[in-house]
């Protein structure tokens, strides 16, 4: 019984050193130096070729390594074992941190601040209270509610919307969902912020029949996927002055195209997906937990659910 790793060829050889320090009972071997193909019992993968994972007759699991799963949607097909997503606390913190310190930064207009003091200008200027600043995020799973509980621990009116209900939400946080629950989220919001994963249904879901139900001013954030943002529709509620500022931590294409217009664009804040880093050290606990869960014949958490796919 082994565990085999591989993370897209990006530091493989530290998440196998991590995994063993929390699995010292269980070889852990590096993609695709392993001895026999049917040791394998446990796949620890980002961005793994997909019919690879189908030669492990003795596989239990796939556990991936991040929260996003557009890879394994992609694969025509997959192995017939649970399926396990990465939810580390420690990244739901920094994409916390990542949102709060933007929302702050446009309720409290620094960047006018920032121009003031290049003019040499001294003004201060009246702000609305965080009770008073609505923020909605698009999107319940566990890593937008965990941001938009967080937002709303700091004092912020905060909405989340989704496709489909929801049992609950943290306290502090309204629930919409459905095509009517959008628009009466979004009437008043003043920040935006993208958590839905890259779905087919969710494919340019952020266009201007969305964008334009904002207030005009509006700000927009994405930690999400940048295939959920029609580019073109964005650039040009920028424009207009639909929307103020939009802050991307990802885009359809990374690395951006040098050519493309978000680089140069006077409203636009671009970081390199840097929001939430996976950090090996936590990350490699929660899978070994999952992993001894699984080998006390319980449950691993969270499940994978595939998308709806279309039948043609």
């Amino acid at each position: 019984m082994a565990v085999m790793v591989n993370n897209h060829g990006h530091d493989t050889i530290e998440w196998q050193r991590a995994l063993q320090r929390q699995l010292p009972s269980m070889p852990v071997y590096a993609f695709p130096e392993f001895p026999c193909a049917d040791e394998i019992h446990y796949a620890v993968v980002w961005h793994h070729p997909h019919d690879d994972l189908l030669k492990y007759k003795n596989l239990k699991a796939v556990l991936i390594l991040g929260a996003g799963t557009d890879h394994i949607d992609a694969a025509p097909k997959l192995p017939e074992v649970p399926i396990v997503r990465l939810v580390d606390p420690a990244v739901g913190t920094d994409m916390s941190q990542y949102v709060l310190y933007w929302v702050m930064h446009f309720q409290r207009g620094y960047d006018v601040y920032r121009e003031q003091q290049q003019q040499q200008h001294w003004q201060r200027h009246a702000y609305p209270l965080a009770s008073d600043y609505q923020v909605t995020f698009l999107g319940a799973g566990m890593i937008a509610t965990f941001i938009a509980k967080r937002i709303a621990l700091n004092g912020f009116k905060v909405n989340v919307w989704n496709r489909s209900s929801r049992d609950s939400m943290p306290e502090g946080v309204s629930f919409y969902w459905g095509d009517s629950g959008l628009s009466n989220a979004l009437k008043a919001t003043q920040v935006l912020v993208n958590c839905l994963p890259l779905k087919p249904q969710t494919n340019e879901f952020i266009n201007h029949a969305v964008l334009s139900q904002l207030p005009a001013g509006a700000h927009f954030i994405n930690v999400s996927r940048g295939g959920v943002v029609k580019d073109d529709d964005l650039i040009q509620a920028l424009n207009k002055g639909q929307l103020t500022n939009a802050v991307l931590d990802t885009v359809t294409h990374e690395p951006l195209n040098k050519h493309h217009p978000f680089w140069l664009h006077k409203n636009v804040f671009l970081t390199p997906h840097m929001s939430g880093a996976t950090y090996t050290r936590t990350a490699a606990s929660v899978i070994a937990d999952n992993i001894k869960r699984i080998e006390a014949g319980q449950a691993p958490y969270p499940i994978y659910q595939p998308p709806q796919r279309t039948v043609s």
